[in-house]
């Protein structure tokens, strides 16, 4: 399957629009879906490592106190 639009990379630059990933054009698209992708991997980055910070001090919390002779 041939999906790019041209018959030939000089038709394509000639264009002078990108076709996404090909091309030396600026495309929104393109510029739109790597700002999502990195505003979403930070998101992920910065709740996981909450999630496992609230996880590792409530563990430590119960440990603490189980061998502290805190826990009945």
């Amino acid at each position: 399957m041939n999906s790019f639009p041209y018959d030939s990379w000089e038709e394509a630059l000639e264009a002078g629009t990108g076709y996404f990933t090909f091309g030396p054009g600026q495309n929104f698209a393109s510029v739109l879906i790597a700002l999502i992708a990195i505003v979403i991997s930070v998101y992920s980055i910065v709740t996981v490592t909450r999630r496992e910070n609230d996880l590792f001090n409530e563990s430590a919390e119960r440990l603490s106190g189980k061998y502290n002779g805190e826990e009945g």
